[in-house]
């Protein structure tokens, strides 16, 4: 990292006479002619995308922001991959750059009381879920791995596992207590988003409406906030491909090259496998599909593979080489479908009926004969 001697400072006002709110920020030792004010897309995976810049003039970084953002995470850096988590919520925030690393930013902020209690759920969360025991075993395994050691690294995997198991089940708890005496503020259901309704599925309508009625819950502040329009969006996607709708079209090439449809197969029951050729997991369904089509024979029973491939030959190795020979498709680069089928990981594998409905969903081994059997004639 690179430094210097000039300071930033950061000032938040607002324009009574109109929308446009003016961030400006405080921070010694770092050089840089850009610094970038981002949504937070998974605070989790580290994804964030900018959602403005501002050019170094004068010592000073000038956000002129045309509406006000909504209070919520955010990532502050030279960079939308390196700098710090802020929770911005109040009028008249500062920011103070505490400290700087390879790996991140620490800011210190004050006219933003969530901050203070965001910083705080890291902290407590950190220390219960046995984080400084874990960081020191992590820094002992990677050592053992550059050894090459691997006799070490199973010796720390084996000690590590029941601070993880536990560490689990501690998050778990803390995390819905904290979200429980923050429902009434953006925080609240902020937490929620990233560290429950993100890790959860909703293959029915009945659990998307379960689902609703308890975002709905929170508190009015805490539903102006984007985490709640986005798990509204979400659940909305989840309708579209939920048991008992109309399957969303899938559309590609077929391994011939001509295009290929799901709804080509109207009037048989299909098994739908999400798949791609690198896909350890994905190969390891086949010899269940192949009974399945074994099982099924002479009935109108069809299996698509819907591949996310990129390179034709990779996938046409795979079909050959696993004897998956059925109707396959490669999908366009850029092809929603993981979206439209609400997605989280392959391989993923559903049921269609002869209507072209969804009659169930995340089928994997025995499951592959025993649902469709409950409809199949």
């Amino acid at each position: 990292m690179r430094t210097g001697v000039f300071s930033l400072i950061l000032f938040v006002t607002f324009a009574c006479t109109s929308k446009q709110r003016v961030i400006t920020v405080e921070a010694k030792g770092l050089n840089t002619d850009k610094l970038y004010l981002c949504e937070v897309i998974s605070e989790y995976r580290g994804i964030h995308q900018a959602v403005d810049s501002a050019v170094l003039k004068d010592g000073k970084f000038v956000f002129n922001l045309q509406e006000e953002i909504p209070p919520e995470l955010y990532f502050i850096g030279d960079s939308p991959w390196h700098g710090g988590y802020v929770f911005l919520d109040g009028n008249d925030i500062k920011l103070t750059l505490e400290d700087v690393t390879e790996e991140q930013m620490c800011w210190e902020v004050k006219g933003s009381p969530l901050n203070e209690v965001y910083r705080r759920f890291e902290k407590v969360l950190y220390d219960e879920t046995f984080g400084q025991i874990k960081d020191s075993l992590n820094a002992l395994f990677y050592e053992a791995r550059e050894r090459q050691d691997r006799e070490e690294m199973a010796r720390i995997k084996n000690e590590s596992m029941p601070y993880y198991d536990e560490g689990v089940k501690r998050e778990r708890m803390f995390v819905d207590s904290y979200i429980q005496e923050n429902k009434a503020n953006p925080l609240g259901i902020y937490l929620y988003y990233s560290r429950v309704f993100q890790r959860k599925d909703f293959p029915t309508e009945e659990e998307i409406a379960a689902e609703r009625e308890y975002i709905q819950s929170f508190g009015e502040m805490a539903k102006v906030s984007s985490s709640f329009m986005k798990m509204e969006q979400q659940l909305s996607r989840y309708e579209n491909c939920a048991i008992g709708h109309e399957a969303p079209e899938i559309v590609g090439k077929g391994t011939l090259g001509n295009e290929l449809k799901l709804s080509d197969l109207r009037g048989n029951y299909v098994l739908v496998d999400f798949w791609n050729s690198y896909c350890h997991w994905c190969r390891e369904e086949t010899p269940a599909l192949k009974r399945a089509l074994e099982h099924f024979a002479g009935k109108n029973f069809k299996i698509l593979g819907v591949s996310f491939d990129r390179v034709k030959k990779l996938w046409m190795d795979a079909i050959h080489e696993d004897g998956s020979y059925w109707d396959h498709l490669m999908l366009e680069k850029g092809d929603d479908v993981m979206e439209r089928y609400c997605i989280k990981g392959i391989p993923h594998i559903i049921l269609v009926g002869p209507d072209g409905k969804i009659l169930a969903k995340e089928l994997r081994g025995q499951d592959l004969i025993d649902v469709p059997d409950q409809f199949v004639k």
